[in-house]
């Protein structure tokens, strides 16, 4: 259930459906942002511009929430998405390697190439210790997130998330779509029912693949062995398994040895799916 949102786009800032009055555009919209609702982090300066928007967001959604802060806490986890990575800091750390004649590499720029660093700027401003989690996806795309979103609710300690789509290209091009979500019991059994019907569904693709003509999906127990004692399936059913991932699941596994631990079992190669699958 969401319960805040703020969208920051480099001309416009919306907080819970109304705009937040601002001047500037861009970058310096951050910067502006910080000084009139923040003030208070001068680590701030420091950023590349995706941590700061992450910053900012996070700031004004927090704000908005108008809960008690800065408290320690394991109950929040922080998972945000976007399709750029850390483009604009690297970019920027390029620059001071670029030239062999003058080549002096940045410590301070190399420090923000990787997205999750903003996670943690986040986590530990808010001395959130629960899970901090970045993911790079190749488009927007908001199914996936929302079952990337529903798994972390599977932690029992998880109460709540901090997380949204946080893309940068550089310090003028930048969008945020951040929210406030929380656990219920619907969005539990929403994830579990998802995941049955994928084993299911699972099964039914392994029963025509391997041409097991003579079973039903019931007849198959999802935590059993597919090997060996189990169905006991063997090399050549391996191959089929891995067909089976990349024509239904988009996933192709570079070395067919980490068949052994996906093909453990139907419920292993669910989950595995269910993180990794690109249709």
């Amino acid at each position: 259930m969401l319960n805040h949102k703020v969208i920051i786009r480099p001309d416009e800032v919306i907080v819970d459906g109304k705009a937040l009055a601002h001047n500037e555009q861009g970058g310096t919209m951050l910067t502006e942002l910080y000084r009139a609702h923040v003030g208070d982090y001068p680590k701030f300066f420091k950023m590349d511009t995706l941590s700061k928007l992450g910053f900012v967001a996070s700031e004004l959604l927090l704000q908005a929430e108008g809960e008690t802060r800065f408290e320690p806490r394991e109950d929040r986890a922080v998972v945000f998405f976007n399709r750029c990575a850390s483009l604009q800091a690297d970019t920027a750390y390029q620059a001071t390697i670029q030239d062999p004649e003058n080549f002096f590499p940045s410590p301070a720029a190399f420090v923000y190439t990787l997205p999750n660093i903003v996670t943690g700027e986040i986590a530990i401003r808010n001395k959130y210790y629960g899970e901090t989690s970045f993911l790079v996806l190749p488009d927007h795309d908001p199914e996936i997130m929302a079952q990337q979103l529903q798994l972390a609710f599977l932690d029992t300690t998880t109460q709540s998330i901090l997380g949204g789509w946080l893309d940068c290209v550089d310090e003028d091009h930048f969008e945020a779509e951040v929210f406030l979500m929380y656990k219920t019991e619907s969005s539990i059994s929403k994830t579990n029912n998802k995941m049955d019907e994928l084993i299911y569904t699972l099964k039914q693709q392994i029963i025509e693949a391997l041409n097991l003509e003579d079973m039903k999906p019931e007849d198959i127990d999802e935590n059993a062995s597919l090997f060996g004692e189990g169905l006991g399936l063997d090399s050549i059913d391996a191959l089929e398994l891995i067909v089976l991932m990349e024509k239904n699941y988009g996933i192709k596994l570079q070395d067919p040895s980490q068949g052994k631990e996906i093909f453990k079992s139907v419920a292993v190669m669910a989950d595995f799916i269910q993180k990794n699958r690109t249709k």
